[in-house]
Order: C-alpha cells, then sequence, then structure tokens
C-alpha cells in the first residue's frame, strides 16, 4: 500500500474508532472528488460506500452533502470519510472513471435526491421508474406521482381515501355436505 496523500482536501480530522466506525473524516469540495478518488485508489484503497444527505434545512450547511467512503484492500481497517458539500442546481463529479462501482451510488445519488453528477457516463434512475417525477429522500418531498399506488402496492378503493385499507367483500358461504 503507497503512502496516503490527499490533493484539495480543505479540512481533516482524525477520528475514534470505537466511537464512529472510521478513522479519518475529510471534506472536500464536490468538484475536488476525481482527484481525492484518484489520490485514494492510488494509495491502494477501495471505495465502500457513497451517499448523500439533504441537509439544505441545516443551519450553517443549506445544502446536500454526499459522503464517500474508502477503506484500503489489504491490511488493517483505516476507514476515511470524505464529505462533500453539493448546493442546491450545482453538480457533483463523477468518480466513477476511478472507482468504477460509484457508478451505481451516483445513480442514486441522482434518483433519490435529484443530484446532478456531471461526467457520468450514464446518469439515470437506477430505483425508480423513468418516468417518475420527484426525488423521494429530500427532505422536502411530496409524491405527486398519480402511479404510485401501483408501485407502493397500497389500494386505492374508487370512491375512497388514497392510502385506505380496501374493504373486504364477505367471502361467499359455501354449502356443507352433511352425507
Amino acid at each position: 500500500m503507497n503512502e496516503l496523500s490527499l490533493p484539495n482536501v480543505a479540512e481533516s480530522t482524525d477520528v475514534d474508532y470505537n466511537e464512529r466506525g472510521l478513522q479519518h473524516q475529510h471534506t472536500a469540495t464536490a468538484a475536488d472528488m476525481p482527484a481525492v478518488a484518484a489520490a485514494f485508489r492510488t494509495a491502494g484503497y477501495a471505495l465502500e460506500h457513497i451517499t448523500c444527505l439533504d441537509l439544505r434545512q441545516v443551519a450553517g450547511i443549506g445544502a446536500f452533502r454526499l459522503d464517500y467512503q474508502f477503506n484500503p484492500v489489504e491490511g488493517p481497517v483505516d476507514r476515511h470519510v470524505v464529505h462533500a458539500v453539493v448546493a442546491e442546481g450545482q453538480s457533483a463529479s463523477s468518480i466513477a472513471g476511478t472507482f468504477p462501482a460509484a457508478d451505481w451510488y451516483e445513480r442514486e445519488v441522482f434518483d433519490m435526491h435529484g443530484v446532478d453528477v456531471s461526467g457520468h457516463p450514464d446518469l439515470k434512475r437506477i430505483l425508480m421508474p423513468d418516468g417518475y417525477t420527484g426525488f423521494p429522500l429530500r427532505k422536502d418531498f411530496v409524491d405527486e406521482d398519480p402511479e404510485r399506488h401501483q408501485l407502493s402496492g397500497v389500494v386505492v378503493v374508487p370512491g375512497g381515501e388514497p392510502g385506505a385499507a380496501p374493504v373486504d367483500e364477505p367471502a361467499a358461504e359455501e354449502e356443507v355436505d352433511e352425507a
């Protein structure tokens, strides 16, 4: 494993693994993530996960935060999490060219939060249907998709409230042969 040198990282903090499950926490811009990812790859780290948090309503942040988690392929656990803040309407930069596994994680970030990932090889929905309206993991999400009941399995009874339990029809009584 090579020495890890992280370019363009604004802030780095060591963290207690027993308390948080990681050893190092870093902050970088979304635009710098391809260079940061390449540094992890060169040092022998693997991408474990990418996730997105909707922190637009959190004072002092007011944006989405993408969290990238890296750990060495070989050797002891040395988990790093890099936070990259992406403002509403701003794009994150794809790291799929460095870590092909990022492809699906980045598609999930787009599909669930609506965060654009520039440079992604095939950015499209991965969990929701292609024509789906909205981004379900945004804090301000209101489901206005008229086809939603078909996805959720909720049966809408004609004249009833959406989401109301369907009314069961009484079962036809069977004749009992007393022979």
